[in-house]
């Protein structure tokens, strides 16, 4: 075996092992609560001045756009007893780590990208409380 083909065989097993133990990873369910100062993911709310809640939702990388929304749902309809009247999301983002390695395969640097977390916030005005007419 040549020496150039030597390398490139370690680049493509370091290559592999790096999918492999990224793959390798636990998705954990994300549990639905408020976020705080030992628990990184779960939601945050606060009312704004116009009578409306701005909500964010945080999970770990695993999670899907669809699980942060079910979250932002949720939280919503808890903060409006009467129904909620409309939504404004304004922001999803995923946040990704990449570690670049130091060895070139064909001319292209090679590396990892891996999700650490995704976020969604939004706001949430609430339909106005039903009132009893006076009798």
């Amino acid at each position: 075996m040549s020496r150039r083909a030597s390398w490139s065989v370690r680049g493509a097993g370091l290559a592999a092992a790096a999918l492999l133990l990224q793959g390798c990873a636990t998705a954990t369910p994300a549990v639905y609560g408020p976020i705080g100062p030992e628990v990184p993911y779960g939601y945050r709310d606060r009312q704004n001045p116009d009578g409306g809640h701005t909500i964010l939702v945080v999970m770990g990388g695993f999670q899907s756009v669809a699980d942060l929304r079910g979250f932002f749902d949720r939280r919503a309809a808890e903060l409006c007893p009467a129904g909620v009247e409309r939504t404004n999301v304004f922001r999803v983002q995923a946040n990704e780590l990449y570690a670049h390695a130091p060895y070139v395969q064909g001319g292209a640097g090679i590396g990892s990208r891996s999700r650490q977390g995704v976020e969604l916030e939004g706001y949430v005005y609430c339909k106005p409380g039903v009132v009893s007419p006076a009798g």
